[in-house]
């Protein structure tokens, strides 16, 4: 291994997956279901606002995060970030970006 350490990644990060489950009542609930602790380097991005008509604008803010390459993590699951309760959309996995054994996850959130 050339040189790589632990050093960038100094934010703990809750990698999650939705679990569908049926109800007693015959609908389907939505769950997250933590698949691993990862370690990030969080790099904040931009906020936008979105709005709807009839509705009230909603905050979009992105942001892209490099960690050690997981094959666990994929896009459409979600991270939740040190000690922030807003979780992050996971929209893509660059593998071996910007290096061979590290991923580069583009994220958003909704708020």
């Amino acid at each position: 291994m050339t040189g790589s350490t632990i050093g960038p990644y100094r934010t703990p990060a809750v990698l999650q997956a939705a679990t569908a489950t049926e109800t007693p009542y015959g609908g389907a609930a939505l769950a997250w279901t933590p698949v691993a602790t990862i370690w990030i380097n969080l790099k904040p991005g931009s906020a936008t606002y979105d709005q709807q008509e009839q509705q009230r604008p909603v905050r979009i803010e992105t942001a892209s995060a490099t960690a050690r390459d997981d094959l666990r993590c994929t896009a459409g699951q979600q991270l939740l970030a040190g000690e922030d309760p807003s979780p992050w959309r996971i929209l893509a996995v660059e593998r071996a970006q910007p290096q061979p054994g590290v991923m580069t996850l583009r994220l958003d959130r909704t708020g």
